[in-house]
This record gives C-alpha cells, structure tokens and sequence, in this order.
C-alpha cells in the first residue's frame, strides 16, 4: 500500500532547527494545523508563510480551507519545506486554549477552579481589544460573605446568575478556614490591565460526545447523585464573557499618608514580593508633593511575567502584558448552568428526571383586620416572589401556613388555601374563623413554600425532594408511610360570592398502608361544618423524602390537651394524622406564636356529645 505522504521539512521563521514532518500534500492547511499540532504545542499562534525570494508573507487564517499544502510549499535541492510565523495579533484559539476557556468552572474558598473534562468546545467568539480604560487602580473590599466569594471567584459585576454558583463553595470554604471572617474584613489595593475581552454563545459552542453521554446515562439512572458526579468533572457554569489581561492585587493594605519632598526619580514602582512587609510608592518628581504608601502582607499576581526575585516592578510587569501569551483571565461575566447549555430536549430531560424540589421558602408580614366583613383576604405574590413560579418549564405549585402572632388570641382560627386560575399567577387565599367579627389588625406571618422542577440544578446537593399528588386516596408501603412526611392544601380554580366564606380544611388517616384524605368545610356565615356538596377544588399532597433534619412528631390527645408549644415562632407546616379506624373529627389548626392549637368549631353534632378522646398526630416541617 502506498502512502499519499511526502516528508516536509517544517520550520518556524527565526528558528534555525527545522524539523521533518510526513504530510499530505493535497490536504488543506486547516487539515495540516490539526496534524502540526500534535508536535508544535504553540501552534494556534503560529500561521502558515510563503517564501518569496528573502522575505516571508503570512497567509490568512480564513484562507486555510480553501488553500492546500502543496500551494505554500518552497522547494530547494530537491527539498520541500514548509514555514511558519509567529502572530504578532492576538490569537482567541491560542488564549482558549491557555486559559481553558471553553471549560466548566466551580467556585470555591480559595478562587474559580476549572474542570478536569471539557462539557463544550468553542467554535468560534466575539474577540475585542480593551483600548486604554482597560487600566484601572482602585481598592477592593467586601460588603458580605457572599460578595467575598463573589469576588475571590473573579466576579466583580451585578449578575444574579452568579449567586446560584457561589453557595456550595461558600459553605465548603467557611467549614476549612476558622479565619474565614478575617478575609471577609480584609481589603486589597490592586492594579489592574485589561487587554482583551472574549464572548461566546450557546451556538458557538460544540457539545462533546463524552459530556452527552454521562447526562444521558444520569436521566435513565434518575439519581441525582450522578448529577452531582457530572459537575464535579465537568463544573458547575461556563463564563460567556471574559476579560483577559492581568491583574496585581495586595491584601493587608494600611494607607500610611505623609507629606514628603521627593528629590529622587523612581522610574517604576518598586515593593517586595512575598512575607516581608514592602513598601509601595508612585512615580515620583522633583516638587514638593503628598505621597501615599501601603504597606501590604500578601500580594497574588493573574497575568504577565512573575518577578524574577523578591522584588515587583510595576513597569517590567506591564510591559510583559504586551506579550499576549502571558494573559490571564482577570473577570469572569454571564456564567450560564453547564445543564443550560445542552440542547433542550436533553436540558428538559436531565431536570425532570431529578423530580420536583423546594425551590423556594418565603415568611411574608401581613396585617389582617378582623373587622373585614369579606371574613378572607387575598394575598398577591410580588413579581420577584413569583419570577420562578411563571417558568413555564419549572411547573412550580406553592403551599402556604399562616402564624398569628399574639398567642393569646385563641378564638380568632386562619387557614390557607390557594387559588390557581390557568391564565394568572397563584395566589393565597385566608380565611378567618371567629364567632364575631373583632374590631383590631392581626399580625400574621404568612408561610410559603414553592416546589418545581430545579430547572436551574441549583439544589443539585440537597437530598430533600418531593413528589407532588393531586388526589384524594394513596396506597403506600409500610416504609413510605412511616419514612416520608405529607403535607396538602386545597388548591380553587374559582374564588367568588358563591363560595368566598367557606373554609376548607382536611385531615389525613393513616390505615393499613392506606393515606386517607378527609376534605370538610365550614361556613364562617353560618358557623357550621359541611362534609357533603363541598366547593369544586383540587387537593394537592406533597410528599417530602429525606427531611429528618427539620422534621418532629407529636401525640396529642384531644380535647383533653388541645396545644402544642414549639421553641421557635417560625411557620411550620403541619399535619394531623388520625390513626383508628372510627376515630376522625374536622379539625383545625391554628398557629399562634410558638404555639400550635387545635379547634372542632361545634357543640351539636354526634361527635361532640359523645366526648371521645382522639389521639392525634402532628408532623410539622419547618420552613426555614
């Protein structure tokens, strides 16, 4: 079999040592850099040269599709070489290549960390030079832990995306480092040259077959572990702007101001470099002038060449970002979910196959007047509270609890529904139950909890999921039952005159592995319960798995003791579950401070003048 190749002498323009290389000839140039840069690491800064007579001219990088090897080959005794020169321009292939910036990233305590395994490959970029206002000197400091991490992270600007990223490495960070609180005080002066900036998009971007393969094998184990498994290797977000240049900033900084006349002329700025405390001065001149000097215990350096010795010269450090292959990236800008970047259909899969989560938890103050004649009020979202309810993808429900406040308020009872009409955002509906109106404001705290789809893996490390039911009767295993917490409201389509002052309540029964859903109303007009010709509703039971650490039981035995104390005034969701076969009587709960109190609003039915003692069990999650 005969080969298609020739030997080519390869050789870089302004270095003597050739070296021989088979090729193809009738390959294009593109084909030839691929080949070329398996030997010649620095390859995307290097670009194809003719020979004509003494001097060399470049080709251009859009040209190596259409021109073949043949075409720039310089032939001499017999010989075929082949030259290539170095590019004086900025080159995007070669700082993406050097600075991983097609690569996944995961915030941490101690800065950005990239991947190990590339999710993307870029194909192509919006590459702009930074004219002189990439220059900037300034002093960084740190409004909270979070702007800390933020900042550490290389994220200097307002971006509400990149609050989803920074968590995990926060809390990481603060459970290694007892000085954590030190950093966050600490303030750095800094200096900073921005050259270049680069920004890409999702279509710029090339999905790798090994990516595609671990999120599809994740969606058929549906295990969120192995999501977990996928942003450990392959990170949490891809940057999709980033600014490069180089970036000298000093921590421990003490301003030490002093009137001074400087005879001498200091060319550049001059400090030591590492432990020893150093002195930093600007460009000096010969009048008398107010000098500032910082004395500084730490320095880090992103970008340009490090000091030779222990001394860092501003000037020498600047000149070497002249050189683009000394950048480094300074910012990071539009981080976006490495999920996000997968096509949709695989995107929408890889969410829903991790189920539903708690999304959201919010305690909303409310001033509640109990001389309303209306007996409810509506509670509207505001449009940030609701932002992730109208994604559409998220299919989110919320659940809602209400506390009073004034504990001594025992005859005043709220209850929560929710009213979910198709064209419009949820809302809470709270009805008050009392035997006569009372002329003060209720101080409520209004408990909310929103579950969806985590469309963005935010709560990929909790192990807290839920499944959401809209029914009236569960079969379950003895495990499920006794291992999951259940937790339901009715949910209305309507809200008008015909059903505004009736109250929906439920309780659940627990038999035989079987989870009874006992729907009753009352009407606050007419002070009486109804178990038949209830108001069209829906009730919806989230099932919550995995919540040991906010979760306790109690037995109460009622009406003899008709309260439960909690040590905290948080709102908590609670469940009542009747386990005797006869035993069930409509119930309502009411919350009051730290305490919990149970009421049967009647003194007529069968129930009460038998006088039975019911034990019941409340499950209360809290919400925070």
């Amino acid at each position: 079999m005969t080969s298609n190749k020739t030997i080519v002498f390869v050789e870089i323009v302004g270095d003597s040592t050739p070296t021989m290389k088979k090729l193809n000839l009738e390959n294009n140039l593109s084909n030839i850099r691929k080949e070329l840069k398996k030997n010649i690491n620095d390859m995307n800064i290097l670009l194809f040269a003719i020979k004509v007579g003494q001097i060399f001219a470049k080709t251009e990088p859009d040209d190596e599709n259409d021109t073949i090897l043949n075409d720039i080959i310089f032939e001499n005794s017999g010989s075929k070489f082949l030259y290539l020169m170095k590019n004086s321009n900025p080159s995007w292939k070669y700082l993406n290549e050097k600075c991983k910036l097609d690569f996944g990233r995961i915030t941490s305590f101690d800065g950005i960390k990239e991947a190990s395994s590339k999710a993307f490959k870029m194909r192509d970029c919006e590459f702009k030079p930074i004219d002189s206002k990439g220059y900037k000197k300034g002093r960084l400091e740190f409004k909270s832990e979070e702007d800390w991490m933020k900042k550490t992270n290389l994220f200097f600007g307002i971006d509400i995306n990149v609050q989803n990223f920074i968590g995990l490495g926060l809390s990481i960070g603060k459970s290694k480092d007892e000085n954590f609180k030190d950093e966050v005080n600490s303030t750095y002066v800094y200096t900073e040259i921005g050259k270049a900036s680069l920004k890409f998009n999702k279509e710029n971007l090339e999905l790798t077959s090994h990516f595609s393969n671990d999120v599809k094998n994740a969606i058929k184990s549906k295990e969120h572990n192995k999501f977990r498994e996928i942003i450990d290797k392959y990170g949490q977000f891809v940057p999709t702007e980033v600014i490069l240049g180089g970036r000298v900033y000093f921590k421990g900084v003490k301003t030490l101001s002093e009137n001074s006349t400087n005879k001498t002329k200091e060319s550049s700025v001059n400090m030591n470099f590492g432990p020893p405390i150093a002195r930093i001065g600007g460009n000096s001149s010969d009048s008398e002038r107010k000098s500032d000097f910082y004395s500084f215990d730490h320095m880090k350096i992103l970008g340009g060449s490090p000091p030779v010795d222990e001394n860092f010269d501003e000037k020498v450090w600047n000149k070497s970002l002249e050189d683009y292959r000394t950048w480094d990236c300074i910012e990071l800008k539009n981080p976006i979910n490495i999920f996000k970047l997968l096509p949709d259909d695989i995107y929408k899969e890889a969410f829903k196959s991790i189920g539903k989560r708690i999304l959201r938890t919010i305690v909303k103050d409310y001033e509640y007047r109990l001389d309303n004649p209306e007996r409810y009020q509506i509670i509207e979202l505001t449009d940030e509270e609701s932002k992730i309810i109208l994604n559409k993808d998220a299919d989110c429900d919320i659940f809602a609890t209400v506390v009073d406040d004034d504990e001594n308020s025992k005859k005043v009872f709220f209850n929560c529904q929710i009213l979910k009409n198709q064209n419009a955002k949820p809302s809470i509906i709270i009805h008050v139950i009392q035997k006569e109106p009372q002329k003060r404001i209720c101080k409520l705290k209004i408990g909310i909890m929103i579950i969806g789809y985590d469309v963005d893996f935010n709560f990929i490390n909790s192990n807290v999921s839920v499944e959401l039911l809209v029914n009236n009767n569960y079969n379950f295993n003895d495990g499920l039952m006794a291992n999951n917490l259940f937790l339901g409201i009715p949910v209305l389509e309507y809200f008008n005159h015909l059903n505004d002052s009736i109250t929906i309540g439920h309780n659940f029964r627990e038999l035989n592995n079987e989870l009874i859903i006992e729907p009753f109303s009352y009407c606050s007009k007419k002070h009486c319960y109804h178990f038949s010709n209830l108001p069209q509703f829906s009730f919806y039971t989230i099932v919550i798995k995995n919540y040991s650490n906010i979760y306790e039981s109690r037995i109460l035995e009622y009406p003899k003791k008709d309260e439960i104390k909690f040590s905290d005034k948080c709102p908590k969701y609670i469940s009542m579950y009747f386990s005797e076969a006869d035993s069930y009587l409509p119930v309502f709960m009411n919350q009051k401070s730290e305490k919990v109190y149970l009421k049967h609003f009647c003194n007529k039915c069968e129930k009460c003048k038998q006088e039975p003692e019911y034990n019941i069990k409340l499950k209360t999650y809290s919400i925070l």
